[in-house]
């Protein structure tokens, strides 16, 4: 008898996208071929904000945007975790970009010298309500490869935008 394992990647891709205005339309590439066997590899993403906000860390809130669903440990954060800026406001995710992403007011520095993580009421009060992300793009690539070759992930976002 086989097993449907697929439904929770299913699940998780589908709750990858982010709040944002009716009008922002993402570009969003995600493909079956991600999955090897039953498991499915990392993908890199790509994703743009309406405003820059490249050196701000991003938390996860829940759908209506009321409450903080998860967030990273200080240890976690680091500049080797900050998002590679690409051309035309584009930047390559290393940190794990969650569903309904918010930006706050801390940066990665600011945030990594904590000693303990904010509480998630205080994360709440320092989101930035005016920043949200534009366009999502999941790439049929992992974050290790999106890394080692910027060039083709720039020539990757150019041919997707092309097609629109």
């Amino acid at each position: 008898m086989r097993k449907l394992l697929f439904i929770p990647f299913v699940a998780a891709v589908a709750a990858c996208n982010s709040t944002r205005p009716a009008d922002a339309v993402p570009a969003v590439s995600q493909s079956a071929s991600s999955m090897t066997g039953y498991h499915a590899l990392p993908r890199a993403v790509v994703y743009k904000t309406n405003v820059p906000c490249y050196d701000n860390v991003a938390i996860s809130l829940n759908a209506t945007r009321s409450s903080v669903l998860s967030y990273p440990a200080p240890s976690d954060v680091s500049a080797a975790s900050a998002p590679l800026q690409l051309p035309d406001g584009w930047l390559l995710d290393r940190r794990g970009l969650g569903p309904n992403p918010a930006f706050i007011s801390l940066t990665y520095k600011e945030y990594s010298a904590l000693k303990t993580p904010p509480s998630p009421d205080e994360l709440m009060k320092m989101v930035l309500p005016d920043v949200y992300v534009t366009d999502f793009m999941r790439l049929d690539m992992t974050p290790q490869q999106a890394e080692a070759d910027t060039a083709l992930v720039v020539k990757i976002i150019s041919d997707t935008i092309i097609l629109k």
